[in-house]
């Protein structure tokens, strides 16, 4: 028999290794796009599906998009950058990294400037080119002598943008596709459940990085203990001096940051991401990725209330899903919002990679907002045999994913399995609800927001 100490040394040190296998910053230095999180470009290079069951075809498709690559969140970002750094020129208190980031802002400012959150001519593409696939992966759904597609947005401009864009791609595949399309308030509940709009939500609960979260005073303390803007601003300015008019070092670094995002994000192929050094650039992922994680994820704070109120969008591929099955006329439901509803959906399955609740120095290796790029989705592909036994494919960025669901032809699983297993998760985020109570209002200093999906 082992000795308990050793037993416990072995399975510390398994767990270890696993976390480093795992360790997110080989990935982005790999990869420097993924330095932008939710800002990573959609990877179309995507692997060959795993082959259906034989005997089965696909016959509709269940969809949930994130809008597609757009500018960071606030023009207050853009024009302060532009002061900021006009202002340190003209002082002559840039270095030489500092000028040369400046000349290459200038000419981009005028194309950035209040077009905060704007979906960009990437974004439309990505979308586009989403749609192209969707209907060269699946011709049979969309064979049919009557073939309709329903899509609905959240009423955020670039996801309503992202929306027609995808249409427009069905359309330039099949011409007479009839589409129906919708972005209301009556739609909320289903592309982005967690505003006030949703009964389920209190006003302390609504927002993204949310002033009153139980969360918020834990990321502000992860912040001042890993993130260091000095190094950027020594990086950039020959001193600090006036620089704090346009916040504090945090705010700045995060300007800086979200700048970087946004030429990423209108396929600028020379993204200044060199501003950052390496661990610096590394240390700014981690908080924001955290940020995802306590808003979104798995951590046990609000006892799973951060997720739980996407059971309404879950609730919708099942209650259409059904009609489909039974001969209703939509081939493809499409849904288009946020980034959030896809981190918690995942987390709401229980699939592996989404649903670990760790210290938050491990949750890097556990988490990785990175994997829902500009243009993310979810597709859940439903196939039919001529027994009319049907399979449910799930897959997030048209990979598959592998639920933790009992499957011989795994990732492919019978829908009422699927189904039973979809109820029994929505019953558990219903129960959270029901149980938890919206965050106490509480007096914080003013947070700098990042931007939302």
């Amino acid at each position: 028999m082992k000795h308990p100490s050793l037993l416990f040394y072995a399975l510390f040190l398994s767990f270890t290794l696993t976390l480093q296998a795992q360790n997110p910053y080989a990935d982005i230095k790999a990869d420097i796009r993924k330095a932008g999180g939710v800002f990573n470009l959609y990877d179309f290079n995507t692997p060959s599906p795993a082959v259906a069951p034989k005997g089965f075809r696909p016959f509709y498709i269940s969809h949930y998009g994130r809008h597609g690559s757009r500018m960071s969140s606030h023009n207050d970002t853009f024009e302060k950058m532009n002061e900021m750094l006009t202002e340190a020129y003209q002082n002559q208190h840039l270095t030489e990294r500092g000028r040369l980031f400046f000349e290459m802002y200038k000419p981009l400012y005028e194309k950035f400037r209040l077009r905060g959150g704007d979906l960009t001519l990437q974004g439309q593409q990505e979308h586009n080119h989403l749609a192209h696939r969707m209907f060269n992966c699946y011709p049979a759904v969309f064979k049919g002598k009557s073939c309709q597609v329903k899509a609905l947005s959240s009423n955020s401009i670039r996801s309503i943008m992202s929306m027609y864009a995808f249409l427009e791609g069905l359309r330039e595949c099949r011409k007479d596709i009839a589409c129906q399309s919708s972005a209301s308030l009556a739609d909320m509940n289903v592309a982005n459940p967690f505003t006030v709009n949703n009964p389920d939500v209190g006003t302390t609960d609504a927002g993204f990085l949310n002033p009153h979260a139980a969360w918020a005073d834990q990321l502000d303390a992860f912040r001042n203990r890993v993130r260091q803007p000095h190094r950027l601003l020594r990086r950039l300015f020959t001193t600090e001096e006036g620089l704090e008019k346009y916040g504090t070092p945090f705010d700045i670094e995060l300007m800086f940051y979200e700048i970087c995002e946004s030429i990423q994000a209108t396929g600028g192929k020379q993204v200044p991401w060199d501003i950052f050094d390496e661990e610096g650039l590394l240390r700014m992922w981690e908080w924001n990725n955290l940020k995802y994680y306590l808003s979104k994820g798995p951590a046990g704070h609000s006892k799973g209330r951060q997720w739980a109120f996407s059971w309404r969008t879950l609730e919708d591929v099942l209650t259409k899903a059904d009609i489909a099955i039974k001969g209703g006329p939509v081939v493809a439901d499409l849904r288009f919002g946020h980034d959030i509803l896809i981190m918690s959906m995942m987390t709401l399955l229980d699939i592996e990679g989404w649903n670990q609740a760790v210290p938050d120095d491990s949750v890097k290796y556990v988490w990785k907002e990175y994997r829902v790029p500009l243009a993310s989705n979810i597709q859940w592909i439903f196939y039919r045999n001529r027994m009319g036994d049907v399979l449910v494919r799930m897959m997030l960025n048209e990979r598959d994913q592998f639920l933790p669901i009992a499957s011989e032809t795994a990732p492919y699983y019978r829908w009422e399995d699927f189904k039973a297993f979809a109820l029994k998760r929505i019953q558990v985020a219903r129960h959270i609800i029901s149980t938890t109570h919206s965050p106490a209002k509480k007096k914080r200093p003013s947070v700098t927001r990042s931007s939302l999906g």
